[in-house]
């Protein structure tokens, strides 16, 4: 079984993509739909560099990206119906609501009401947004939406969803979720690996953007002021300096991180099997053609990937319009929420750019040693309302590439390469990630979807044949002549192993080949009191993994008394057996010679010159310290060296290598021999 993990391999599921209401725009790499790129929400899910929300693209894997304009907070005031605190006391999953000749899916808040800021409502009310767990198994998540556990607290913005119930406005901009840190109550919003684009004299800029944090009951009380119809000053804003602290003591809480952590990917690749998607027959707006050729331009960038098996295929245009709403077994991009799914987006306040978000079996499989919930569709939804993000970009249609396919490398599992707040790279600082197709926000340069290194890593990762290494390799000897290797099998795909060794100073060969499933090896036909390295591959049709980690041991010696002689030393009361062989830079080898001395323990050693001492040893009886005999030496060179001591008594041998051109290390192995007395 394989024991690494996915690079960006998402570990959440859909994102959500929003567009602040100033003259922010939201691209981004990851989807979105717009000029930059932006994600809307993306189901990304995905993995790898992918945990966005599926803006535009697809859904996958374990997140999604979401790409936002943000919505200034007098904004969600004014063009909000509804604001409340409130706190959950019931979650239900499974909500199922006919809806558009089908069952759409949603998971239902049950909100008690502490306080009405805005409108009129009951003291109890449900709250919907789309995603959940049928009764058969399969899920729907669409990660970067709002998520609530029994007894959270919450400031939210609300308007009637259409189907008899109340959703956020705006979706993730309209919630504010109630964290406590640092002895007060603050109000969240889960942007994490969300994208804002901004709107400047300039045109638009992307830049992965960090939510401000709120004084919670601050906010409340000045919701609930510009609600009555004054003007207070926004003075609920945490100071940078206490956002910092609060964001290092509330961490992953914060960013409400999906607690299941698997990734999610396609099986029906590994079995010669394809993912056809369709468009939706009304094509985007703002793309000239509707966006469909750049669509399959997308779909063929991941195709083309020869080290994986993705095989995306485009398979025309549909009527059928349930998008996210309603499991279907399509894998559709419905252009411009035909059916009023996501609240209106606007150019001029903004709002969510897309939806999308994977449907995932519960269940889980195993592929390469880890575990996956199975993709089994995914369908991304583009707000109405967009064309104003792709009219704006220097070339809309290579926009419109990129973004497609940065949503679909979300489809396929992957996660952002760089840019989300709170990642490991959240400026995209580094070239490598920078070029990514998986950028949290698009680079809207005309490249259109072309995957870079770091892309292709991440999906290899993913649906590569090519097996996982094999870990925890060990070497013990076994006799003069052989020596054992065990190893964990960390592949679930291999047709054997391939088992290479080499003596100190030398270069690996090909030592045997084992069948599938072994675990150890014994190699015979060594020689004798001789040091050695070992790796171990895993091999299939597809090719070989990478090396495991490497394993050095060191053949039994014949037992027989030391005899000292111009090349030996004999320490210790000539119990061990000391021999040094070095090697230059010229390729001239030569056996270090000893220099006479009145010692028992310690030994003198020169290379070239009699008068040119190179180094000391000293073989110690640590017995009564730590049950074991130690091994001292230290060398004035840089010359390749092995050094091999051997206990006479018991046959058992060490040896130490130094490579050519390294200044040899002070040696104190006080756990050389564990042969006492």
């Amino acid at each position: 079984m394989r024991g690494s993990s996915v690079r960006r391999a998402m570990d959440r599921r859909n994102r959500t993509t929003v567009l602040p209401a100033l003259p922010v725009y939201t691209l981004r790499a990851d989807t979105g739909v717009s000029p930059l790129g932006e994600h809307g929400m993306s189901i990304e899910s995905i993995s790898r560099r992918a945990l966005l929300a599926l803006a535009l693209a697809g859904a996958v894997g374990p997140a999604a990206a979401t790409s936002y304009v943000q919505v200034r907070d007098e904004a969600l005031v004014e063009e909000s119906p509804y604001a409340v605190v409130a706190r959950v006391t019931a979650v239900d999953r499974a909500v199922e609501v006919e809806d558009h000749g089908g069952t759409a899916l949603f998971t239902a808040y049950t909100l008690d009401i502490e306080d009405v800021l805005k409108g009129e409502l009951p003291g109890r009310l449900e709250m919907r947004l789309p995603g959940g767990r049928r009764p058969d198994g399969m899920e729907l998540k669409i990660y970067g939406l709002p998520t609530f556990r029994v007894g959270d607290r919450a400031l939210l913005f609300l308007e009637p969803d259409g189907r008899g119930a109340l959703r956020p406005a705006h979706l993730l901009l309209g919630a504010f979720r109630e964290v406590r840190g640092a002895g007060r109550a603050v109000a969240v919003r889960n942007l994490h690996e969300a994208t804002e684009v901004r709107r400047t004299a300039d045109g638009y800029v992307s830049a992965p953007g960090e939510d401000r944090l709120r004084d919670f009951d601050a906010f409340a009380r000045w919701v609930a002021a510009r609600a009555a119809g004054a003007r207070p000053e926004p003075d609920y804003f945490l100071g940078s300096l206490d956002s910092r602290l609060l964001r290092q003591e509330l961490g992953k809480y914060v960013l409400f991180e999906d607690p299941d952590g698997l990734n999610l990917r396609w099986f029906e690749f590994d079995t010669a099997g394809n993912v056809v998607w369709k468009a939706f027959a009304t094509g985007q707006q703002g793309v000239e053609g509707g966006g469909y050729g750049e669509l399959q331009a997308a779909l063929q960038a991941w195709n083309a990937e020869a080290a994986t098996p993705i095989d995306y295929r485009y398979d025309g245009k549909t009527q059928v319009t349930n998008g996210l709403q309603v499991y279907d077994a399509l894998n559709t991009v419905v252009f411009n929420d035909p059916t009023n799914t996501l609240p209106a987006f606007s150019c001029a306040s903004g709002g969510v750019l897309a939806l999308g978000g994977p449907w995932y079996q519960t269940a889980t499989r195993p592929f390469g040693g880890r575990t996956f919930h199975p993709i089994v569709n995914a369908d991304i939804v583009t707000n109405s309302g967009l064309g104003c993000f792709f009219t704006a970009s220097p070339d809309g249609s290579k926009a419109a590439e990129e973004l497609f396919g940065h949503e679909l490398g979300h489809t396929l599992g992957l996660a952002h390469a760089c840019g989300d707040a709170g990642g490991a790279d959240p400026s995209c600082l580094k070239p490598e990630n920078d070029e990514a197709l998986m950028r949290a926000f698009i680079h809207d340069d005309r490249r259109g979807a072309r995957l870079a290194a770091d892309d292709r890593a991440g999906v290899q990762d993913l649906y590569s044949q090519i097996p996982a290494p094999p870990g925890g390799l060990t070497a013990k000897p076994g006799s003069t002549t052989t020596i054992e290797l065990t190893w964990v099998d960390a592949a679930s795909n291999e047709t054997g192993f391939l088992v290479e060794a080499k003596s100190l100073g030398s270069t690996y060969a090909e030592a045997a080949r084992v069948a599938a499933n072994a675990t150890s090896a014994l190699l015979a036909g060594l020689t004798p009191a001789t040091g050695y390295s070992f790796r171990v591959s895993a091999t299939s049709e597809a090719g070989a993994s990478a090396p495991s980690n490497e394993a050095t041991a060191a053949t039994l010696a014949p037992v027989a008394p030391c005899v000292a002689d111009a090349h030996t030393l004999c320490l210790d009361g000539g119990r061990f057996k000391v021999t040094v062989d070095w090697k230059i830079n010229t390729g001239q080898t030569g056996t270090a010679t000893r220099v006479a001395v009145p010692s028992d323990d310690s030994g003198l050693l020169w290379f070239f010159a009699a008068d040119n001492w190179e180094m000391m040893v000293k073989a110690l009886d640590g017995c009564a310290v730590n049950q074991h005999h130690w091994v001292f030496f230290v060398a004035m060179t840089d010359v390749q060296y092995t050094l091999t001591v051997v206990d006479t008594q018991t046959g058992q041998v060490k040896a130490y290598f130094n490579p050519l051109g390294r200044p040899s290390p002070l040696v104190t192995d006080t756990s050389a021999f564990a042969t006492c007395p």
